[in-house]
């Protein structure tokens, strides 16, 4: 059995956690948190009254991996403080370059959207993986191929652009839901009308590219709708918003405002 520690309470840290307790062939043996508070709390909601919580980054063991499931920013800082020699270092961002600043330097990185309590389908979730060899690129990818089925070797470049594609595809497109509940609940609506068509959105780009999925007026070139859509806006940011996508959905499909 191989063990593994993580560094980091946050949502991602605890998914990751959740997802390497249903191994078998690995133990999740140290987490680090800077508050003990925040370790207590992690320990509390997975359940694990033997987990062992650490608050001082010196306290971490060799293992064979820890994961650091921790803001960008500090990466590199909270890395460069491991004196660790032979456990490989895997920080699980899609943003932040592989690191080489430990002895061994990896990357394992789940193309997921993680909120604490929402269950997820460990299986299914794209993980991209890179490290600075081979012995240590085998390693990650055994842990990954354990949790995943769907496991990509990928490349700090690729990794970047994905990461940007990732937040035009689930960010960007779950601030543009936040702004059609707002407008139903502005207007005495149930938001909840809107499920259907949420759902039927993304059911239908399983089937068929975004380019042939794409609706609406600006699709159809119907400016009169636009038009009036714009002015129905009291959001100076909302119209500015709905302006700018029309306007490249237009220029996509022939024609401008």
């Amino acid at each position: 059995m191989k063990h593994i520690s993580i560094i980091g309470t946050g949502n991602v840290a605890f998914h990751l956690s959740q997802a390497i307790l249903k191994l078998d062939q690995w133990k999740l043996y140290q987490v680090y948190g800077r508050k003990p508070s925040a370790t207590q709390e992690f320990k509390n909601d997975l359940a694990l009254n033997d987990l062992q919580t650490v608050n001082d980054l010196n306290a971490l063991g060799e293992v064979d991996i820890i994961l650091c499931c921790i803001s960008d920013n500090a990466i590199q800082e909270v890395i460069s403080k491991l004196k660790l020699q032979t456990t490989l270092i895997a920080h699980t961002s899609g943003a932040t370059a592989l690191q080489n600043t430990a002895v061994n330097n990896a990357v394992l990185y789940p193309l997921q959207s993680f909120s604490k309590w929402k269950e997820l389908n460990y299986q299914n979730i794209p993980f991209c993986i890179e490290a600075d060899s081979e012995r240590n690129l085998k390693l990650i990818k055994s842990l990954a191929s354990h949790i995943s089925t769907e496991v990509y070797h990928i490349n700090s470049s690729q990794r970047l652009q994905l990461h940007l594609a990732a937040v035009f595809v689930n960010n960007f497109t779950n601030y543009m839901v936040k702004i059609g509940e707002d407008l139903c609940q502005q207007n005495n609506i149930d938001s909840s009308i809107l499920q259907p068509l949420i759902i039927e959105t993304f059911d239908k780009l399983k089937r068929m590219p975004a380019t042939e999925a794409q609706t609406g007026p600006a699709k159809r070139q119907d400016h009169q709708s636009i038009e009036a859509h714009f002015n129905l806006l009291k959001n100076t940011n909302y119209q500015s918003l709905y302006q700018n996508i029309s306007q490249h959905i237009l220029n996509d499909y022939g024609k401008k405002l």
